[in-house]
């Protein structure tokens, strides 16, 4: 149930890129464009602009949406005075894909509440390009590279830590990123390239059944009553999408039993996704963060909320670090650094804590690094090095 992508990455910045270029993070609950001035060894200057997506534009036909974010970096470009130039473009689409080579990848499913229809099996660059060139504007940008966030996050990291080696990422949805060698990469033989990023697509792991023991009630729930049953198993165990959800379901049972709040269930109980991941963290955090979420909890309720919140967030942290494990395991023992992104890792009360003593538990020598905004940047990087 691991894709195991070959990226088409074959080497990593050197600190040597310069010019101008653009990147776009497209991956969930915003759209970015991201215009990144690198120089010679100096540290890179970013502008960019957040635009929200509403969820109207997760079921829209595809071509709908790719002149939605077409007309997005129009918008960005005139802002900016760079109306019609050509500037090569990385294209982080974080998203699962097949990849035939570093600017060309066909969407194999979407993820994280998407639905629109005319993608899957397209070519993504091509139904961006063709969008860009219906705009005066957008019709000199050139799709130089297409990654993924992991991908584009482990790029970045290396702009920090010299033995950066895995991109991950924990926020909306989870994926990771690492350097092999192409000699391991069945898909690759015969290349002269030495080493290649791959991506996991790892929020798939479970498909067959390999998460099954460690599965509750409610995770069964929440994926049965999901757009994707069967699917994403791992990522809906450790991503921000759905822990507020697992959460919740768990203090929904105790709540119809009686022994939360009375047994008077709070509305926000009955509603489907009404908790998100950074609820449950505040609940973790204090007393007071629990009565923001839930103001009729009394004492009692306030130490069970927060015995679940912890629970959730615990097996969440403990899990992803095992997948961190794994790779470590994968790529020979050998140290490197992991950079992560996503506001899982980088704004909950325990997440990274608890992943670096997991780590540490297993006797994982890996660094947990960070890499802020690492799908941007990242982007831009690898649209440098193509």
């Amino acid at each position: 149930s691991l894709l195991m992508i070959p990226t088409y990455i074959h080497r990593l910045p050197s600190g040597s890129e310069y010019g101008n270029f653009l990147a776009l993070d497209f991956g969930g609950s915003t759209f970015r464009v991201i215009l990144v001035k690198l120089a010679h060894n100096e540290a890179p200057q970013v502008k960019s602009t957040t635009v929200m997506m509403e969820n109207s534009m997760k079921s829209v036909d595809g071509e709908k949406l790719f002149n939605h974010l077409a007309q997005c970096v129009a918008d960005f470009l005139i802002a900016e005075g760079l109306s019609g130039l050509e500037i090569p473009l990385g294209f982080t689409f974080s998203f699962p894909m097949h990849q035939s080579s570093l600017s060309h990848g066909t969407l194999v499913r979407w993820t994280k509440g998407f639905e629109n229809t005319g993608v899957i099996n397209q070519d993504v660059a091509i139904l961006l390009s063709k969008a860009m060139s219906k705009n005066n504007v957008t019709k000199g940008i050139r799709v130089a590279a297409l990654a993924n966030d992991t991908a584009g996050t482990l790029v970045a990291g290396c702009t920090k830590y010299a033995d950066c080696h895995c991109g991950l990422i924990l926020g909306t949805g989870s994926n990771a990123a690492y350097c092999e060698k192409v000699s391991n990469v069945s898909a690759l033989k015969g290349s002269a390239e030495e080493m290649v990023v791959i991506n996991m697509e790892w929020g798939n792991f479970g498909e067959h059944g390999h998460l099954s023991d460690l599965q509750t009630e409610y995770d069964k729930q929440l994926d049965a009553s999901s757009n994707n049953p069967g699917k994403q198993l791992y990522e809906k165990m450790i991503s921000g999408l759905y822990i507020g959800e697992v959460t919740r379901l768990a203090l929904l049972k105790r709540a119809n039993s009686g022994c939360l709040f009375g047994g008077s269930v709070p509305d926000v109980l009955n509603q489907e996704n009404t908790l998100d991941g950074a609820a449950v963290s505040d609940c973790i955090t204090s007393d007071k963060g629990v009565r923001r979420v839930f103001p009729e909890a009394c004492s009692d309720d306030v130490i069970i909320i927060q015995e679940v919140c912890n629970a959730v967030s615990d097996r969440a942290a403990r899990l992803a670090a095992a997948g961190i494990y794994a790779i470590w395991l994968k790529r020979g023992k050998e140290h490197f650094t992991a950079a992560v992104d996503g506001s899982v890792y980088l704004k909950h009360a325990t997440v990274a804590r608890v992943m670096r003593e997991t780590l540490n538990e297993l006797g994982c020598h890996v660094t947990l690094g960070t890499a802020s905004d690492g799908s941007g940047l990242g982007s831009a990087l690898i649209a440098a090095i193509a």
